[in-house]
């Protein structure tokens, strides 16, 4: 990076160089120079701009007089391209708007802080736009810190946050974090510190935000309408234990009471649910020692009405499992156990439903 000879050239008792073609040193203190070729090879340029320095050293020495205009320049730039960005663009506009409507009316007046982490986060944002915004918080007027932004500002920001309308404004904050080397002619290691550049900027707020949050003001403001408890969902629970004095003739009657409770609603269990079907013939037949619980959400065909079934086993030698009731969810569950020999077959719904119930409305 070539940069323009500095004013200590005119001091520099090497004034026959070529005019133009030197690089000097930037700490007013040292006298080295170079070429543009070498000096781009060996040169060592501050992190922040583009002065170059002929050593770590004198960089080091010279940060304590350069720093606040190195920072300030680049990061107070940056911050002023966010803020115009911020202007244009209309996601970002749209986002910081609604955290400024909804800060006002929830904490009262107050500024949208928008905090970078590094200069190149705040370039990402300029190019990129919402997608690369940085952290945007709603921070009220007595919570903002002298400390994090300067006197300057600060009294500049108290100032605003009592005269802007938060009707139709917005105050936005910008914030970069410039990590730079701290100044100190001691050994390594090299210390580092961090430091705000900020910048405020009052801007519009968005007209669609203001409008759709209008919107949800008045309805707030309507009558609450009256709104029907949601119906409670039938559970019918099939159960059946296989344990101990578990006869084959109990086998048949698990199928059959099952496919006969589904089929009064219009459930075919082989068509509707082959899988299931297919699982208990292979249990009840003794092919198989396991069957999980499992759960139907079929339609009754008689009131068009969806309902739960779940098919599971009590118990077994190893294992107790819990049936739920109506207490579990107030929806109303009806527990029918299908391993007894009763023919509930021949009842007709009403009448099994009452006498194998364990738990009503």
């Amino acid at each position: 990076m070539i940069m323009e000879i500095g004013e200590k050239l005119n001091k520099d008792p090497r004034e026959g160089a070529e005019s133009g073609q030197q690089i000097c040193c930037r700490n007013p203190k040292c006298n080295q120079w170079a070429l543009p070729g070498d000096a781009k090879k060996v040169y060592k340029s501050c992190h922040n701009c583009s002065f170059l320095y002929c050593s770590r050293e004198c960089r080091r020495y010279h940060w304590e007089r350069h720093r606040k205009a190195c920072l300030h320049s680049r990061a107070s730039n940056l911050c002023r391209q966010v803020l115009a960005h911020c202007k244009d663009d209309l996601d970002s506009q749209r986002h910081l708007s609604l955290l400024a409507r909804k800060g006002v009316i929830s904490q009262g007046r107050g500024v949208v802080r928008v905090l970078f982490r590094s200069a190149e986060m705040a370039e990402g944002f300029i190019r990129n736009g919402f997608q690369s915004m940085g952290e945007a918080t709603y921070v009220r007027w007595p919570d903002l810190m002298p400390a994090e932004m300067g006197l300057e500002l600060y009294s500049e920001l108290l100032r605003l946050s009592t005269l802007y309308k938060p009707e139709n404004k917005m105050l936005v904050y910008v914030a970069i974090c410039v990590v730079s080397e701290a100044p100190s002619m001691g050994q390594p290691p090299v210390r580092w510190e961090r430091q705000l550049v900020s910048r405020c900027a009052k801007l519009k707020l968005c007209k669609t935000v203001l409008t759709e949050l209008e919107q949800q003001l008045s309805a707030l403001q309507q009558p609450l309408a009256v709104v029907a408890a949601p119906e409670r969902t039938e559970i019918i629970i099939l159960t059946f234990n296989t344990g101990q004095g578990f006869l084959n003739i109990n086998r048949e009657l698990i199928l059959s009471n099952i496919l006969d409770i589904l089929s009064r609603r219009g459930v075919v269990l082989h068509k509707h649910y082959p899988e299931i079907f297919q699982r208990l013939q292979t249990y009840i037949g003794g092919q198989s020692d396991k069957f999980s619980p499992v759960t139907l959400h079929p339609r009754d065909s008689q009131t068009g009405k969806s309902f739960v079934c779940i098919i599971m086993r009590t118990q077994t030698n190893s294992n107790l499992i819990k049936i739920p009731s109506a207490t579990d969810g107030g929806n109303r569950v009806t527990t029918i156990d299908v391993c007894s020999p009763m023919p509930s077959a021949k009842l007709d719904d009403d009448e099994l439903l009452k006498t194998t119930r364990k738990t009503v409305d």
